[in-house]
């Protein structure tokens, strides 16, 4: 049972003291509002101006809360950008919002990052050393090197650096639950937005702030995964309530976005949880909630109309000119794979092929595919493990589901959230670490009485 010995300093409650030297950080921030007004009054450029209050005020919040403090707020505000990062970028812009916000607040963490304690599973490493290899070699082998390296820099980045930075970092429980609400918060958002701005195809299709539906439907995929964690994560009966509400709205919005496949992952995830829970309890309860969607399903179609999920699953709507140019793709692909087995020819290109696999054995040849698959196998196992946080690995098992049927290998919509569930490598030691010593806090470090694994 943790105890306040175990906790890591940072994550014992603190009085707030004002960092040394927040005036003179204060007086900074006042003088770069100055100009900036200054700056807009006299050329008029608005953009320019923004960035100078922006800055200014960000350094004020700066020397007024610490690095810590606003480390995790600047993390929340990646993850509640994370499901529509695509949308929310400038067009043409490589480097989006979303990655900055990620890059501010790792920066700002680096202090107690650097107390942390490495220990990664050897599946893991001996997955990322095969794909860097052969990434590597795929690279250099191919026409466009510098087009795949970057793409591999990028890969690398999500399934290295997002993932070890977490492990350092060892957010807290409370921390880890409100980055989870607020990826849920933030798909809510994009979805709201979407409606206010006519995000909406002309086929009747919600894309939300993305510019995509298949895009604001793995958000959905990623939030669904987050609120199946959050639900064990409380005991109370509002609490999970609130959380049922929230999957509910969710799930609409998978079928206003009209994709076929979070349709069907989100309906295997939904039946992986009383396999992996082991509870009689549960599997009833999603039986009776099976039951009545099943019985709901006429009035949802009504509702919906011809563009829903459900009804182009059924063939309806654009299915059949998306199965055109989904089976071209997945043809190329597997004619470029025996073009070049072994090595693979880079990582250009891929985007038409719809299978995460194809795109890897591709890119970077059966070896290197081999590698990423002990990279998933890492990821996805502790989901079966005794890790109080393991619930956050359906996470895992919603990307490798959707990864064979869209593009996305280094998509941050679905990587943002996914690496919360490196935390499940600690050790059962360092996991206590990660825990407040409270009572309600020690009550979630196990499944209740009624979920018990045997």
């Amino acid at each position: 049972m943790p105890n306040e010995t175990t906790a890591r300093p940072q994550q014992v409650a603190r009085p707030f003291v004002a960092p040394a030297g927040s005036n003179a950080a204060i007086t900074f921030a006042t003088v770069a509002l100055l100009v900036g007004l200054v700056y807009l009054a006299n050329t008029g450029d608005l953009v320019t101006a923004l960035v100078t209050v922006g800055v200014a005020l960000y350094v004020a919040l700066l020397s007024v809360l610490g690095s810590t403090r606003l480390g995790i707020l600047t993390l929340a505000g990646a993850f509640f950008t994370a499901p529509a990062y695509k949308g929310l970028a400038p067009e043409g812009a490589t480097i989006t919002p979303t990655d900055a916000l990620l890059v501010v607040g790792f920066a700002l963490l680096l202090p107690e990052m650097l107390r942390g304690r490495l220990k990664l599973p050897l599946t893991y490493i001996v997955g990322i050393v095969i794909v860097f290899a052969f990434g590597m070699v795929a690279t250099l082998r191919s026409e466009r090197s510098l087009e795949s390296a970057f793409a591999l820099v990028f890969w690398l980045i999500v399934m290295i650096a997002f993932p070890i930075a977490i492990l350092l970092w060892r957010p807290s429980r409370t921390v880890i639950r409100g980055l989870a609400w607020t990826y849920v918060l933030g798909h809510m958002a994009s979805w709201a937005g979407g409606i206010l701005t006519g995000g909406i195809t002309a086929q009747g299709r919600h894309f939300g702030m993305t510019n995509h539906p298949n895009y604001f439907a793995e958000a959905a995929i990623m939030a669904i995964a987050l609120l199946i964690f959050l639900f064990f994560e409380y005991q109370h009966w509002v609490m999970r309530t609130v959380i049922l509400g929230f999957a509910g709205l969710t799930g609409i919005s998978i079928l206003l976005s009209g994709s076929r496949g979070a349709t069907i992952v989100v309906a295997v995830l939904v039946v992986m949880i009383p396999i992996v829970e082991r509870s009689a309890i549960t599997g009833f309860f999603y039986a009776v909630c099976g039951a009545t969607l099943v019985a709901a399903l006429p009035f949802v179609l009504r509702l919906t109309g011809d563009t829903s999920a459900i009804d182009r699953l059924l063939g309806g709507g654009s299915a059949s000119g998306s199965d055109q140019a989904r089976t071209a793709g997945l043809e190329s692909g597997v004619d470029r794979f025996w073009a070049s087995p072994f090595f693979g020819d880079g990582l250009i290109d891929l985007f038409d092929i719809h299978n995460n696999v194809l795109q890897v054995a591709v890119g970077v040849g059966i070896f290197g595919l081999f590698g990423f698959l002990l990279v998933m196998f890492a990821f996805a196992r502790p989901l079966f493990g005794a890790s109080p946080y393991r619930r956050l690995c359906y996470t895992v098992w919603g990307y490798m589901g959707w990864g064979l049927l869209i593009p996305s290998l280094y998509d941050r919509t679905l990587w943002i959230p996914m690496c919360l569930a490196a935390i499940c490598w600690l050790s059962a030691d360092d996991q206590d670490g990660t825990t407040e010593a409270t009572p309600a806090a020690a009550a979630t470090t196990e499944p209740p009485k009624t979920m018990a694994r045997n």
